[in-house]
């Protein structure tokens, strides 16, 4: 089964993703979104990373909110969404 990543800042974005996310869901694509995220030990960015790289499809929603920016990107003051795109 393919594995579908879907990436978008959340709130402003929460009814296109839901739609995205059952839309792939039955056409049988395993789906990875920050829905189904749990606590989980380490950097949340590495998480992402790691999650994003092992799907097999990359599905990026973008409009015009840029929010969480993580405190160890300061450098390059990137978004948790243009990381996963990235």
């Amino acid at each position: 089964m393919k594995s579908v990543y879907v990436s978008s800042t959340y709130e402003d974005l929460k009814p296109y993703r839901e739609a995205v996310y059952r839309g792939l869901s039955k056409m049988r694509y395993d789906v990875i979104a920050m829905e189904d995220y749990v606590a989980r030990d380490g950097r949340m960015v590495d998480a992402v990373i790691e999650d994003v790289v092992s799907c097999d499809i990359y599905v990026g929603i973008f409009a015009w909110l840029f929010v969480y920016v993580p405190p160890q990107d300061k450098p390059d003051r990137l978004s948790i969404t243009e990381i996963e795109y990235r």
